[in-house]
């Protein structure tokens, strides 16, 4: 991975870590800023000298904080009043209104189409999750069943979160974004009931769609637990599962992960997350159109060749390559601010750019991907 990808990942979990915090959430507190700490510690690796001491130091600072939250709570936090069989009907409401802020209320506004190359994935997405919506009759002819679970998995930056928006955009069903702080908490039993409480919610629908990105990190390898709050969520999550078929409307699972290795194995049997989909770097064709997009109305010099920069930037993802054309597009923009002169975009400025910026994700990755897809696949 990139120096600058595992910068962002460490601002990300460090702010989630924060926000976790302050509103009393040890398990997500101390889950996010391990979290944070693991991206920093391979962010010193690639530092030199002062940086790396620093860098280093910050994230044996978070390990202790998370470890302390962990074993000690968070200090300060003021006791939460527990529900109550004798709240009246407008505190019930409250609690209830608590899954259903997890949707996303506007939907979803990317569609198949708009996804580029990834075909085979969509394919099987389309055969398991959107014909038999689609062809009801043909579905119950031939004895397919609506809904179920699938695991998108692959490097990051690779658009599976995209593809499950898609999905939910496709089917015109509600999306429910799912991030494991939203479901972890601090208080015994509420982890538990914050899932019980979204399957309801989505079940209560004609069809929806339950998102969850980093899933390995709800349904993480049993063996590997330490967490009492852990032990006791993956057999929930399992066991509502497995009551698909028992529960009115159609229910559509996908879990998204960095890191299918991590998954509990119980998770991955059929009637579960069953499907298990690779979405890799994008290929020659689909970096092109990952270019024309993020380079729409954009002042292109005649030189700027996309086929030739589609063939450079193999080995880049998706969001790499959006990252490439934001920063061509603001270096020349800042030069044309600070030079006051009006020039197209060249070639020289995309080298210019990946001369410092390399792929995110690096050869042991896929390799370490390659031998999961193998596991799963004997």
């Amino acid at each position: 991975m990139s120096e600058a990808f595992y910068f962002d990942e460490f601002q990300r979990h460090k702010a989630e870590g924060m926000h976790a915090y302050n509103r009393g959430d040890a398990e997500a507190a101390s889950y996010s800023f391990l979290k944070a700490a693991e991206n920093l510690l391979k962010l010193s690796q690639l530092s030199q000298g002062k940086l790396r001491e620093v860098r280093f130091r910050n994230a044996q600072q978070l390990i202790d904080m998370a470890k302390s939250i962990r074993s000690k709570g968070i200090p300060k936090s003021k006791p939460r009043k527990r529900a109550k069989a004798s709240e009246t009907s407008q505190g019930s409401q409250e609690e209830e209104s608590k899954a259903s802020d997890w949707r996303i209320k506007e939907k979803p506004g990317v569609n198949f189409s708009d996804i580029a190359g990834l075909e085979d994935a969509k394919e099987q997405i389309r055969l398991k999750m959107i014909y038999p919506f689609t062809h009801p009759e043909k579905a119950e002819r031939y004895g397919i069943k609506k809904g179920g679970g699938i695991l998108l998995y692959g490097p990051p930056g690779t658009g599976k979160t995209m593809l499950g928006k898609a999905v939910a955009r496709e089917l015109d069903a509600p999306f429910y974004l799912i991030k494991p702080s939203t479901i972890l908490s601090k208080w015994v039993g509420e982890s538990e009931q914050n899932v019980a409480k979204l399957f309801d919610e989505a079940h209560s629908q004609e069809r929806a769609v339950i998102f969850i990105d980093e899933v390995e990190a709800l349904v993480p390898a049993r063996r590997e637990m330490q967490s009492n709050v852990m032990q006791r969520l993956v057999p929930q999550i399992l066991a509502e599962l497995d009551g698909f078929e028992q529960r009115k409307g159609s229910l559509l699972f996908v879990g998204a992960t960095n890191e299918p290795w991590e998954i509990d194995y119980a998770m991955l049997r059929p009637g579960r997350l069953d499907e298990k989909i690779y979405i890799g770097l994008p290929d020659v064709d689909a970096r092109r159109a990952i270019l024309i997009h993020n380079l729409r109305g954009a002042p292109l010099a005649e030189s700027v060749d996309y086929d030739i920069l589609a063939r450079q930037l193999e080995g880049y993802s998706g969001a790499d390559i959006a990252y490439v054309c934001r920063k061509v597009r603001e270096t020349v923009f800042q030069q044309s601010v600070e030079k006051n002169v009006d020039r197209e975009i060249t070639p020289d400025d995309f080298d210019a750019i990946l001369a410092r910026m390399g792929p995110s994700v690096e050869a042991k990755d896929l390799k370490r991907f390659d031998e999961f897809r193998r596991e799963i696949a004997s």
